[in-house]
């Protein structure tokens, strides 16, 4: 029977499982002929644009399957047929697997052929976008449609969760504010994939739960309310605390205690911090503090026993300023921070701290307890590799497929890669002269994505990432090693790292002046 009522929509679905799966294909087509460096105007506003309209064009093909045989209402003929409940739900859920993730599935995998990955490559891309895909949009989607009659009932229904679960969001935005941002999404942090994990799972549960009462009680009324409800949920995984998120980040580190030697230490003797302006950040001369103005401070730190070859991200940094008696003075984030061991005895930093101007003003030059704590990963080097710095052209294994050009004003290099899958979480590039073996500072590109798994709502399963390089100053202030002349006989030296563990430090200053670490 499951067989037969597939036929049967493929009869009646066919055309626009069709149009659906060429829009897919159009999608890859354009990324395809965009290539890595994305100079045509044209081609890169579809780019924008088609991936869109293929998820919605998925959205409603979805919804037009599973109202085919709909559940609500009493004139649908298969209720009076003799047809298992579980072979027609069973057939609704492999014809929407087959009929739309096919196609992604099958537009994944020919992008990285063409575009020369070998088929292992290729292959797990696909089988991981399709995966992604069905948690993240196909079984929720295929949940909600099967509450409606037909699309215009989904469409109402959908605006009334949508304003509901907008009013939601909109109340815990206010009380993450009231709570000075202690709740912060960590959706777009790097540990952001365990409220995404979280959601898949919820997205499981709701199907199961949703699926079984509609296919074989038939309770609408509570299917819809457990819609809404499992709607909630699905949003609250955005407010997961980052403490728990992160303490599984750390049970999942590749090398516990890699970073157990490292210290942050407050070093009063440097000097103060420079604006790279050259102006000063603040002066107290005749400075009005206006609503919403904020004032930046920066405590010199000193980080010491970090292994070689590795670079420190800080994924958090939560500062607390504590004023006479106890009192809680500013509760915020601090400025992330980048360090690298490159075995020099440079290793001091610059905290920065973004005070409100009114709580500034009141504790600026009395003494006042700091502590900050901070969310750290520790990456470990990988591999090494190099592109020739004009008209590269790089295959490089682990790493992806790059090239190299001049831009058009003629102040750095530009590098473009592709890689199926995920791409490296943290890399820096320098500019090297190989006959003179003179080197340009490196620089840094740090992503922090810790996700196990990669895919993503719109377009392919293709990460593509880069660089600028520069090698010359346009304003004449800065002289570089390795300048333009050069450029024929350099290439660029790429240094991959990867997360090797995930872990807290706190540091504690009992007393401090505001005042006294102003920028200058």
């Amino acid at each position: 029977m499951v067989w037969h009522i597939f036929k049967k929509d493929w009869k009646l679905a066919w055309v626009f499982v069709l149009v659906v799966a060429v829009v897919h294909w159009i999608d890859s087509a354009i990324t395809y002929k965009i290539g890595l460096f994305d100079e045509d105007p044209m081609l890169a506003m579809l780019a924008d644009a088609v991936p869109m309209l293929a998820f919605f064009a998925s959205m409603f093909l979805i919804g037009a399957i599973v109202h085919l045989d709909s559940i609500p209402g009493v004139r649908e003929d298969w209720l009076v047929r003799p047809i298992s409940r579980w072979d027609l739900a069973l057939e609704k859920f492999l014809f929407v697997v087959v009929m739309v993730n096919g196609p992604i599935f099958a537009a994944v995998l020919l992008q990285g052929l063409a575009n020369r990955f070998s088929f292992r490559l290729s292959f797990a891309a696909a089988a991981w976008q399709v995966t992604f895909f069905l948690f993240a949009f196909t079984l929720p989607i295929f949940s909600f449609a099967s509450v409606t009659r037909n699309l215009t009932q989904a469409f109402i229904f959908g605006c009334s969760c949508s304003f509901i679960i907008l009013g939601f969001q909109t109340v815990a935005g206010y009380v993450n504010g009231r709570a000075h941002g202690t709740l912060e999404s960590i959706s777009w942090s790097g540990i952001g994939w365990v409220g995404e994990t979280a959601r898949f799972a919820l997205s499981v549960a709701a199907a199961v739960v949703i699926l079984r009462l509609q296919y074989f009680h038939r309770k609408t009324l509570l299917s819809r309310c457990l819609v809404l409800l499992f709607g909630v949920a699905l949003l609250a995984t955005q407010f997961i605390p980052w403490n728990v998120a992160f303490a599984i980040e750390q049970r999942l580190s590749p090398k516990p205690g890699a970073g157990m030697s490292t210290v942050f230490a407050f070093s009063p003797q440097l000097d103060k911090f420079r604006s790279p302006s050259g102006l000063r950040a603040s002066s107290d001369q005749g400075r009005r503090y206006n609503l919403g103005e904020h004032m930046w401070v920066y405590l010199p730190l000193q980080v010491t026993r970090t292994q070689r070859d590795a670079f420190l991200l800080t994924d958090l940094v939560e500062v607390r300023l504590i004023g006479q008696g106890g009192k809680v003075a500013f509760h915020g984030r601090g400025e992330s921070l980048e360090f690298k061991d490159d075995g020099t005895k440079n290793n001091s930093l610059y905290q920065g701290i973004q005070v409100p101007a009114s709580v500034y003003r009141e504790i600026k030059d009395g003494a006042v307890r700091a502590e900050v704590n901070y969310s750290l990963t520790l990456f470990g080097l990988k591999e090494s590799y190099s592109i020739p710095a004009l008209d590269g052209n790089e295959r490089m294994p682990g790493f992806g497929w790059c090239e190299t050009k001049l831009n058009e004003v003629e102040t750095a290099v530009e590098l473009r890669c592709m890689q199926p899958g995920k791409g490296p979480s943290c890399a820096t590039l320098l500019l090297e002269n190989e006959t003179t073996g003179q080197r340009n500072p490196a620089r840094s590109s740090c992503q922090g994505d810790y996700s196990p798994y990669s895919g993503w709502y719109f377009g392919d399963n293709m990460a593509h990432f880069g660089a600028n390089v520069p090698f010359r100053d346009p304003s004449g202030l800065a002289k570089f090693p390795v300048d333009g002349p050069q450029l024929p006989n350099s290439r660029i030296v790429i240094r991959v790292y990867e997360p090797e563990d995930h872990f807290t430090r706190s540091l504690v200053i009992p007393e401090v002046k505001l005042k006294d670490w102003e920028a200058q």
